[in-house]
C-alpha cells in the first residue's frame, strides 16, 4: 500500500512534460482529489521528501486558507503545495508568503495577460476580486534555529465556478478577465518558474520592492482585525521582512500576522 512517504515515479502527464525542465521541481504528486495538498505534503516533509516535492490536486474537499478558514476549491481551479527547506530563521518566515505571492502574480501576469495587485499578506487580486490565496505552514523543531520544513499551499481560481453566496462579492477567476485562453499546467509551471528565481534570493528579499509596488493597500485606510477587536488604520508601508506598517492615532505600528480588509 502506497503511503505519502512513497516517492512516486515521474509520469508523462501533461502537467509533468510543462514541468520538466524546471531545475526547482524534483517530484510531483498528482491527485484527482484530496482534502487538503498542504496536508499530503507535510505528511511528505515529515518522512523526508526533498524541496522541491510539489503537490497537486484538481479539487480539494477541506481546502485550507489562513486564520483556520476554509478555502473553497472546486474542480477547474489550481490547488498545490511545495515542500521547503528555507535556510532562513522561524522570524521571518513571512518571506516565504511573500515571495510566494510575488511569484504567483508574475505568472498570471505572464500566462493570461491579466492584470494583478497583492493584497497584504497572501492574496492575489484581480479586478477588484480574490483569485488566489497562499498558505504558509512550517514543521519547527528545538534542534535548529531553521524550521525542518515549510509547506507553501497556492490556490488559484481559474474557472468561472457556482461559489457560496457569502464569497460572490469577493471571489472572482481568471477566466473572466484573461486576455487568452488559460492551461492550468502551463500556470502551474510557470509559478515554480517565477519562484525558482525569487526563492534563490529570499535571505536579502530583493523581491520586497516588488512585492510593495503590487500593494494594493499602499496609502489606504484598512480595517484591521485583531484579537483585541477591529480598528481603522492607515498604511503607510511593507517593510524589508514583510510587516505591514501602519498608522492609527498618531501612532506607527508593524504587523507581522493577522488579517486587513479594505473596500475596492
Amino acid at each position: 500500500m502506497k503511503t505519502a512517504c512513497n516517492k512516486q515515479p515521474q509520469s508523462t502527464t501533461d502537467l509533468w512534460k510543462y514541468l520538466q525542465t524546471n531545475r526547482f521541481v524534483q517530484e510531483v504528486k498528482e491527485l484527482s482529489e484530496t482534502d487538503s495538498t498542504n496536508r499530503v505534503a507535510k505528511e511528505m516533509a515529515v518522512c523526508g521528501a526533498p524541496e522541491g516535492t510539489l503537490v497537486v490536486a484538481k479539487r480539494q474537499s477541506k481546502g485550507k486558507g489562513r486564520l483556520g478558514r476554509s478555502f473553497f476549491s472546486p474542480e477547474g481551479g489550481i490547488y498545490m503545495s511545495m515542500v521547503l527547506r528555507p535556510q532562513i530563521v522561524a522570524e521571518r518566515a513571512l518571506l516565504i508568503t511573500t515571495c510566494g505571492a510575488v511569484a504567483v502574480a508574475r505568472a498570471i501576469e505572464k500566462v493570461s495577460g491579466c492584470t494583478t495587485g497583492i493584497k497584504w499578506v497572501n492574496d492575489i487580486f484581480v479586478n477588484g476580486r480574490k483569485v488566489c490565496g497562499i498558505l504558509a505552514e512550517s514543521g519547527l523543531s528545538g534542534a535548529s534555529e531553521y524550521p525542518d520544513y515549510v509547506v507553501l499551499g497556492i490556490g488559484i481560481n481559474v474557472k468561472k465556478q457556482s461559489v457560496p453566496e457569502e464569497l460572490k462579492a469577493i471571489v472572482g477567476c481568471l477566466e473572466n478577465t484573461a486576455q487568452r485562453p488559460i492551461l492550468n499546467e502551463e500556470l502551474i509551471a510557470a509559478v515554480w518558474e517565477e519562484f525558482a528565481d525569487l526563492y534563490r534570493n529570499l535571505s536579502t528579499a530583493v523581491y520586497m520592492k516588488e512585492y510593495k509596488e503590487r500593494s494594493i493597500l499602499m496609502g489606504r485606510e484598512v480595517t484591521v482585525l485583531a484579537a483585541e477587536g477591529e480598528y481603522r488604520a492607515v498604511v503607510t508601508d511593507i517593510d524589508k521582512d514583510g510587516h505591514l506598517m501602519i498608522e492609527r492615532d498618531g501612532r506607527v505600528e508593524s504587523l507581522s500576522s493577522g488579517e486587513v480588509s479594505v473596500r475596492l
